[in-house]
């Protein structure tokens, strides 16, 4: 590999976060791998190279009176391999880093961050999700119905992929230009910018990869730039063995590898 990883996408999130009164990044010493922390007053983030998970993280935290970080929050993650990933995965990490953390979006997460520390934290999760899709497609009620029953729970990435998928797949295939159509791409888009690191990773490595690659060609025309920026990227992991995420302690959630 002929560049630095870290080190180039530090250096994008130093300037961005530099424009919005932030120090520049400093060290950060963490048991998953190295790590940088931008800091002003009251917030900071962090970036974390987990080795091995192979995956870099973005991450925020409200800071103490004594101006050190509580539990890290994981605002998004991405895989990446050191030995062989190249330049323009790296540089679609420092997009979707930098789309997080510019302008209002910060406020926002700022605004999350404050809420959490209360125990308020409002992220939109899948099951959210899931009942804006039965919404869009009415005929996901019964099955959602009968996943209730049976498994006194809604399993989330099965539903989906059993049942969901084969409605979104229909949808785009045989009427990309109609009105219901640009709904659902306006819920992904909506899901992707405002769910959780669950939803992000069932709206990129469930729904995106899931599709056909021609529903998919059809899907990407209609897509926001921000969705588009992750789409591709996602596309590549498709035959991978993704396995669920599980639940960890806080400042240690890792990417979200779905799988049944």
């Amino acid at each position: 590999m002929d560049f630095n990883p870290f080190q180039l996408i530090q250096t994008a999130l130093g300037a961005e976060l530099a424009n919005q009164g932030f120090k520049e990044p400093e060290p950060l010493e963490d048991p998953e791998g190295q790590a940088a922390i931008f800091a002003a007053e009251q917030v900071a983030y962090s970036l974390l190279y987990d080795r091995k998970k192979k995956s870099f993280l973005l991450r925020s935290t409200n800071l103490g009176e004594d101006g050190k970080p509580g539990d890290w929050r994981t605002l998004s993650t991405w895989l990446f391999d050191a030995d062989s990933g190249d330049r323009s995965d790296a540089e679609s990490i420092i997009n979707d880093f930098l789309e997080i953390i510019r302008g209002p979006k910060r406020v926002e997460m700022v605004q999350q961050q404050r809420k959490r520390a209360k125990g308020e934290d409002r992220n939109v999760d899948p099951m959210f999700f899931v009942n804006r899709l039965v919404s869009l497609f009415p005929d996901l009620k019964g099955p959602l119905n009968e996943e209730k029953i049976v498994y006194g729970r809604v399993r989330y990435i099965t539903f989906i992929k059993q049942h969901a998928l084969p409605e979104m797949e229909s949808l785009i295939r045989d009427y990309p230009d109609s009105e219901p159509a640009k709904k659902l791409v306006e819920l992904l888009e909506d899901m992707y910018k405002s769910g959780d690191l669950d939803l992000r990773s069932i709206v990129t490595y469930v729904v995106i990869d899931g599709l056909s690659k021609e529903s998919f060609d059809k899907l990407f025309t209609l897509m926001g730039e921000e969705l588009k920026k992750v789409a591709k990227p996602a596309r590549r992991l498709i035959g991978r063995n993704i396995k669920p995420e599980k639940k960890k302690k806080p400042g240690k959630k890792v990417e979200a590898r779905l799988g049944k």
